[in-house]
């Protein structure tokens, strides 16, 4: 006889609601919709629909999230002072966004991203918050590759804060193939895996396509 788990989850109050009307018009109750869910992933080996982690982009919850690790090199008091002359900088611009309703889809690389993200300089970091607070920025997984790196071989930040800080970005920023790059911030959070390694696993899952690699942590996640 096959032993039983079970399998416990938080959600917003009001999206319980919701889930438990919907259920019940398919004549479901909500403990049998997620083991339908659970199974279904399991036999496909990927989710049975494409989330959107996402209900928004253009806005500003990663804004500045890793200022504190823009200067390394500076400790204790010196640090504390120069984020007290950063905040000084630039004033309350930072909590102003601006929605461009027709502009056109910008581009923008890493440089842009690190900018937003760390804050460090008044003008290049405005401007970075404009261009994204705007809703026209669009990035792809490549630069979002580049910036994980740059933020951990650079700029020393723990991977758990740049998977956290990155699904942020995500929210905020339009990337191409968000989902995976979303998921791959998740799974980069919780592994010893670099960030195109995770991307390729976020694939696998959101795909069902199989893996073939010679990276055995990778081959681990992907079977």
């Amino acid at each position: 006889m096959a032993k039983h788990a079970t399998m416990q989850i938080r959600i917003d109050e009001d999206l319980k609601e919701q889930a438990d009307r919907l259920f019940e018009a398919l004549g479901l109750s909500p403990s049998e919709a997620v083991r339908l869910f659970v199974a279904q992933s399991v036999i496909e080996r990927r989710l049975p629909f494409t989330p959107h982690l996402s209900k928004s982009e253009g806005g500003m919850s990663a804004f500045g999230k890793l200022r504190h690790y823009a200067n390394p090199h500076l400790t204790g008091d010196e640090r504390a002072a120069w984020l007290k002359k950063q905040g000084e900088n630039t004033g309350d611009a930072r909590f102003c966004t601006t929605t461009v309703a027709d502009a056109a889809t910008t581009i923008v690389d890493e440089t842009v991203l690190l900018h937003y993200l760390l804050d460090d300089e008044p003008r290049p970091s405005a401007k970075a918050r404009r261009l994204i607070a705007s809703g026209c920025a669009q990035a792809y997984p490549e630069t979002a590759a580049l910036t994980v790196q740059l933020l951990e071989e650079g700029y020393r930040v723990p991977r758990s804060l740049i998977g956290t800080v990155m699904e942020l970005l995500a929210d905020d920023v339009s990337f191409q193939d968000g989902a995976t790059v979303r998921l791959a911030a998740r799974l980069y959070a919780g592994n010893r895996l670099s960030f195109t390694a995770c991307l390729i696993a976020a694939r696998n899952v959101l795909t069902g396509y199989p893996v073939e690699t010679f990276n055995k942590q990778l081959s681990n996640i992907t079977r």
